[in-house]
C-alpha cells in the first residue's frame, strides 16, 4: 500500500472539502459562493420541506455551532443552554443533522469497559470544506493556526475511512473512545473483520509515548492490531500490533 497522492494534493483535499462542485472551477470565489448557495439550500429549502415544523432561524445557529463542536464530545444539555431550547430538542437537532448527512455522529465505545469511560458521544461536521467555510479560514496558514485544526484533520480521516469502507460494501460500526482518566482513541472500527482501534496523527512522524492509550487498548481487547493514520511518507510497522498508515494511501 503506497501513497496514491502527495502531501499538496492531501492538504488541497483537506482544506477545501470533498464536494465535487467547487472542484469544477476551483477558485476561492467560486467555492466561497458554491458553499454559501449551498448552506442556504439546505436550511431554507431543504430542511423547511422534510421538517416543516422546524425553527429556521434555531437551526441556523446550531448549524454554526456544529463547527465550533466539531471533534468534541457532546454535552445535550450544554448544547440546549446555548441555543435556549430543551434538551430533547437539542438531541433532535443533532438526529436531524446526522440524517442530513451534515453531521457524523460517533457514539462512545462501552462494550467489555474495563476502565470507566465517557459515554457522552462525538461528532464532526462531515465535509472540512464547510467546515473551514463556517469558521471563515480562508487559506492553509489560517488552517494550520487554528486551534479546531486537529479535530478538523480527524474528522477528514474519520469520513475518508468510512466513505471508502462503505463503498466498498464492507459493513461497520464506528466509535469513539475515552477514559475518565483521558486515555483516547480517535476512532474505534467494528465490524465482520473484528474490532480495530485508529489513531488519527497530523504530523509526519508518531512519538512513541503518544501511543500508549492506542497500546493499552489494543492489548486489553485481544484486537490483532491498532492502526495509526498520520502523514508518514510510506507505511510503517510501528510496533508488533500497530499499522502506521499515511493518510495519502487510502
Amino acid at each position: 500500500m503506497q501513497p496514491r497522492l502527495t502531501l499538496e494534493q492531501c492538504a488541497d483535499y483537506w482544506l477545501h472539502g470533498g464536494y465535487p462542485e467547487p472542484w469544477i472551477r476551483n477558485t476561492p470565489r467560486f467555492r466561497k459562493l458554491w458553499l454559501q448557495n449551498y448552506l442556504q439550500t439546505y436550511l431554507d429549502r431543504d430542511l423547511p420541506r422534510l421538517f416543516p415544523g422546524l425553527d429556521r432561524q434555531k437551526f441556523r445557529l446550531f448549524v454554526q455551532m456544529l463547527a465550533q463542536l466539531s471533534g468534541s464530545t457532546i454535552n445535550y444539555a450544554e448544547v440546549a443552554r446555548a441555543l435556549g431550547v430543551s434538551q430533547p430538542t437539542a438531541r433532535d437537532y443533532f438526529q436531524i443533522a446526522h440524517g442530513t448527512f451534515v453531521w457524523r455522529y460517533l457514539p462512545a465505545y462501552e462494550k467489555d469497559a474495563t476502565k470507566r469511560v465517557v459515554k457522552h458521544p462525538k461528532g464532526y461536521l462531515r465535509d472540512s470544506g464547510l467546515l473551514h467555510y463556517l469558521l471563515h479560514l480562508q487559506g492553509r496558514d489560517d488552517l494550520m493556526a487554528h486551534p479546531r485544526m486537529g479535530a478538523s484533520w480527524e474528522g477528514m480521516v474519520i469520513e475518508t475511512l468510512l466513505r471508502g469502507f462503505a463503498a466498498a460494501g464492507v459493513d461497520c460500526q464506528p466509535f469513539h473512545y475515552r477514559t475518565g482518566g483521558g486515555a483516547e482513541i480517535d476512532l474505534v472500527l467494528e465490524g465482520e473483520f473484528g474490532m480495530v482501534p485508529v489513531e488519527i496523527k497530523h504530523t509526519q512522524h508518531v512519538d512513541a509515548r503518544s501511543l500508549r492509550a492506542l497500546r493499552d487498548f489494543v492489548a486489553e481487547r485481544g484486537c490483532r492490531y491498532g492502526i495509526v493514520i498520520n502523514n508518514d511518507e510510506q507505511p510503517r510497522l510501528l510496533d508488533e500490533n500497530l499499522i502506521g498508515i499515511p493518510f495519502a494511501a487510502l
